[in-house]
């Protein structure tokens, strides 16, 4: 009873919000512009995405700067769900931040790292934020990779970079990018223990799903694009699982090539999932991942499922957009794009959005 009435006028705030999110004409409209420009007018003029919008310059309008801004509208909504939520529950958004705070910093290193100068690239790039444990006056200000890590001090992004400093001015930035993710899914595992209950269990199978997917795309790309090693892909492969055991992340590693990879999923939990083109497993997977939320959110609408799913979906329809202007700015066919875009499926007589 406590747990029902803790989450009600949340779960009530929260499907409202779900209410607002783009409806199939309006994905159909993004399709039909020929334009990024008429892309994003439509985002800013007819959706709720309005208000993240309005700062930005119609007459020049950067891709980057697009796809920071709708990330911004993720920080918002959590910060709108934040304030009903208490102690720990409250604590477990602090991954949001980390995430966007992460992302950032991989831009800055790739930036320094070709000998370019953070100063020169827009502040609207970044997130930079008040509840941020990053002092990004310092950031802004550094010159060279160490200075740049230096500036990190006080935080834990200092010990997982300072040992890949190298010469001062170069970075190895591969194990960089590559540490800040792990630490980030550590981070994120550590959390279940400020959960109990139905929250943990939801939280728990959701976080395993999907570190199943990025070591299932990590390893597919690292063999069939980068040619890794077996040893690296062991190195950084996310330590946890839900319905990939230990055995499959090993024959995964070991396989061969991507054929092996098809054969060894076949055998797994994921084979009615995932097809055997790969290039739509991503796609695949997320919309299973979609499927689960709204399965939990049904279930359990007094419970964190409601806060999970939300934040899910607004990632996806992100993920979305992005996609969908990027079509648009390389000219591909609708048809085409939609095949990439997660949530669309084609059935007889019309078109299905989840």
């Amino acid at each position: 009873m406590l747990g029902t009435f803790k989450y009600s006028h949340l779960s009530t705030k929260i499907r409202a919000m779900k209410g607002s999110m783009l409806s199939q004409d309006d994905y159909e409209q993004l399709l039909s512009k020929n334009s990024v420009l008429d892309a994003v007018t439509y985002l800013k003029n007819n959706t709720y995405y309005s208000k993240v919008l309005q700062e930005l310059n119609e007459n020049d309008v950067h891709r980057g700067e697009v796809e920071t801004l709708l990330y911004k509208s993720i920080i918002y909504d959590a910060l709108k769900i934040g304030r009903y939520l208490k102690g720990n529950k409250k604590s477990i958004f602090r991954y949001i931040y980390r995430r966007q705070e992460i992302e950032d910093i991989k831009k800055m290193l790739r930036t320094l790292q070709m000998g370019a100068s953070i100063d020169l690239i827009d502040r609207q790039l970044f997130f930079v934020s008040k509840y941020s444990v990053i002092d990004f006056d310092k950031l802004f200000n550094a010159k060279d990779i160490r200075s740049f890590v230096n500036g990190l001090k006080g935080t834990n992004f200092y010990g997982i970079l300072n040992p890949l400093v190298i010469d001062n001015n170069k970075i190895d930035l591969f194990s960089a990018e590559m540490a800040l993710d792990m630490y980030n899914y550590k981070k994120l595992i550590a959390g279940l223990d400020l959960v109990k209950g139905i929250d943990k269990k939801i939280a728990k199978n959701i976080i395993g799903l999907e570190a199943d997917l990025r070591n299932i795309m990590w390893i597919y790309r690292g063999k069939n694009y980068y040619n890794i090693s077996k040893e690296i892909l062991y190195s950084y492969h996310i330590e946890y699982s839900y319905k990939l055991s230990k055995k499959d992340l090993r024959n995964l590693i070991n396989a061969s090539n991507v054929e092996e990879i098809i054969d060894i999923l076949k055998k797994t939990l994921y084979n009615d999932i995932l097809s055997s083109d790969e290039h739509y497993w991503e796609k695949e997977f997320y919309e299973y991942i979609l499927d689960v939320h709204d399965k939990n959110m049904s279930l359990n609408p007094f419970s964190i499922a409601p806060i999970l799913g939300y934040m899910f979906a607004k990632e996806v329809e992100i993920m979305n957009i992005t996609t969908i202007i990027e079509g648009i700015r390389y000219s591909i066919n609708p048809n085409k794009i939609k095949k990439f875009v997660i949530g669309y499926k084609k059935e007889e007589g019309g078109t299905k959005w989840q």
